[in-house]
């Protein structure tokens, strides 16, 4: 398979988020996989590039705060802060379709953790943009209950084993929100390599399997 690799520079006002952004010939759909800090979703998601890849979806993976804001211990849970920086990347993504850059197709995102209430804020927010979403743990009830009440795209919440915190926010959460919301529960794993390797690998057939389902131009 030909993948064109690219790399990506958005200059902000008080910083320079960059980003790989890879995409198949004939992209069908592009997964933009949320990060705070050290690409957090990305590498929870397994082998999802690369699987995502072969079903003909491009990916893009940005950190969207630099090192020197990593420090603080709140960065990753300053939501507004995060929000604005995430609407600027699909707001470029934007650009880059408009002007041909790139290829004309629906956005999805990937989240993990505590990027789980960025995505979904950020999904309601641009719901003719994002068009599907997948989260790996995290509280989605933090993205704030107006918000949650106007989301559109359709959410897989993947849930491990020993996570019943996740599974309860969402229970919660899960009344409020209009959008078709899918749980999946993944096996327990037994701490060994082997066991992280196969629980990784069920998170990316599930990812995949969704945006094949509900990624359409």
């Amino acid at each position: 398979m030909i993948l064109e690799h690219r790399h990506l520079d958005l200059v902000l006002a008080h910083a320079t988020l960059e980003g790989d952004l890879v995409l198949p010939a004939h992209s069908q759909g592009l997964i933009l996989f949320v990060a705070g800090c050290g690409s957090a979703a990305f590498s929870a998601s397994g082998d999802a590039d690369q699987r995502l890849h072969q079903a003909g979806f491009g990916t893009l993976t940005i950190d969207l705060l630099i090192e020197s804001e990593c420090h603080y211990a709140d960065a990753e849970s300053h939501l507004p802060h995060l929000v604005e920086r995430l609407l600027a990347v699909i707001a470029h993504l934007r650009r880059l379709m408009d002007s041909e850059s790139i290829t004309e197709q629906p956005i999805g995102l990937v989240a993990a953790g505590a990027t789980t209430p960025l995505a979904a804020r950020v999904a309601a927010l641009r719901d003719n943009e994002v068009r599907a979403l997948v989260c790996h743990g995290g509280l989605i009830d933090l993205a704030g209950l107006q918000f949650l009440k106007v989301l559109q795209a359709p959410v897989l919440m993947l849930v491990d084993a020993a996570d019943d915190r996740t599974a309860t926010n969402l229970q919660r959460a899960r009344p409020h929100i209009p959008a078709l919301v899918s749980v999946e529960r993944l096996a327990a794993d037994d701490g060994s390599p082997e066991g992280n390797e196969a629980s990784a690998n069920a998170a990316a057939v599930k990812t995949v399997r969704w945006f094949q389902q509900h990624l359409h131009r």
